[in-house]
């Protein structure tokens, strides 16, 4: 009797499904995902604490800075004349203090002598009075001086204070997100209402405090938690994912969009992150301790290369090596980087998929790994 010969075995390539371990995401099920934006808890308007004309704004967008930097400096010729001129008379102080201590210590010497004479009868007494009383006046205009020189000092750090406020620094390190003020303007801690007076002249954040702030609707907040593990999806990067965790919830709702503000700390800055990137943020439910009480198990993730993901009938599906045969899974995947994805459920760590599944594959297909 005559038999069909099976068709031949097609030749794939394959690749390990690899656990996912402690990156975010393995061990955990997406439970509820909010738009937000990414901001920074350290931001400042930086203005100046006296009025003046901006004479040099020496940043721009972009630029990083330093605690204490110089952003910028206003017309400062009077205050820097006021501190040249306290200056001035400190030193005129200090040289009077010289001359009145000079003056002193001849009075004190000349009484020594006026004393000691008068003890062997050889000045009267009306000299040994002469010469202690400009002793007495001596002494007190070294404390005259004193505190003339005292008052001098006092006048070159009040100079020195008001010469500083014309330059504007950076309060904290940090990068320059906006200029608000060119050269020329007029700025002042109170701006003008009609416009011509500016109340700073950069906007700056600190880098380093970026984090996502998520408006979660306030039926589903109940499931939000501190410390929860979340992943941050920037709509510049749709592919990359960022590990993160819930750091506040903030203790008030919106009435007009009955939300409340969740804000999220990435795990890790990444230089691609900016503030006011829109951002879709996906928060992860805690994983279930082996022997845990737990209802439901969540399956583990697994990372695959993007190439094997295929579509079947409008989902995406995988097919598995089963002994010589390919078997095809449904699978939810999400973007991992440039070349792979993450599956949740479906898959277990170790099964080898195939990758780049050649023409003619479908379910149970004989096949043999090149």
């Amino acid at each position: 009797m005559y038999r069909a010969a099976h068709p031949p075995a097609l030749s794939v390539q394959v690749a390990r499904a690899e656990s996912m371990g402690g990156t975010p995401g393995a061990n955990a099920a997406e439970i509820l995902t909010a738009n937000g934006y990414v901001v920074a808890r350290q931001r400042a308007s930086v203005s100046t604490e006296v009025a003046g004309r901006l004479n040099r704004l020496l940043v721009e967008e972009g630029s990083r800075v330093k605690q204490g930097q110089v952003l910028g400096i206003l017309q400062n010729a009077d205050q820097r004349s006021a501190l040249e001129g306290a200056r001035a008379a400190l030193a005129s102080a200090e040289a009077g203090l010289a001359e009145a201590a000079a003056s002193a210590k001849e009075a004190a010497l000349a009484r020594g002598r006026a004393e000691r004479l008068h003890a062997k009868g050889l000045v009267s007494q009306a000299e040994l009075d002469r010469a202690t009383a400009a002793d007495d006046m001596a002494r007190a205009r070294v404390k005259s001086a004193d505190a003339a020189v005292k008052n001098a000092h006092a006048r070159v750090q009040s100079a020195q204070v008001e010469y500083e406020k014309t330059f504007v620094r950076a309060p904290f390190d940090g990068a320059v997100l906006r200029k608000e003020a060119d050269v020329g303007e007029i700025v002042s801690p109170v701006p003008s209402s009609g416009g011509l007076t500016r109340g700073a002249i950069v906007t700056m954040a600190n880098l380093a405090t970026l984090e996502v702030e998520a408006d979660v609707n306030e039926g589903y907040v109940s499931r939000v938690h501190e410390g929860m593990r979340a992943e941050i999806v920037l709509d510049a990067y749709p592919d990359d994912r960022f590990p993160a965790h819930v750091r506040q919830i903030v203790p008030t709702a919106d009435r007009q969009k009955a939300t409340v503000l969740v804000k999220v700390a990435f795990d890790r800055l990444d230089p691609r992150v900016l503030p006011e990137m829109g951002v879709r943020t996906t928060f992860l439910a805690d994983p279930v301790s082996p022997g845990g009480t737990g209802t439901a198990t969540i399956p583990a993730a697994v990372s695959i290369p993007k190439g094997a993901i295929r579509e079947s009938q409008g989902r995406a599906v995988v097919y598995v090596l089963e002994g010589d045969r390919a078997v095809m899974r449904g699978v939810s995947p999400r973007p991992l980087g440039q070349d792979r994805v993450i599956v949740s459920g479906g898959l277990a760590p170790g099964e080898m998929v195939i990758v780049e599944a050649p023409a003619g594959l479908s379910d149970k297909t004989r096949v043999k790994v090149k």
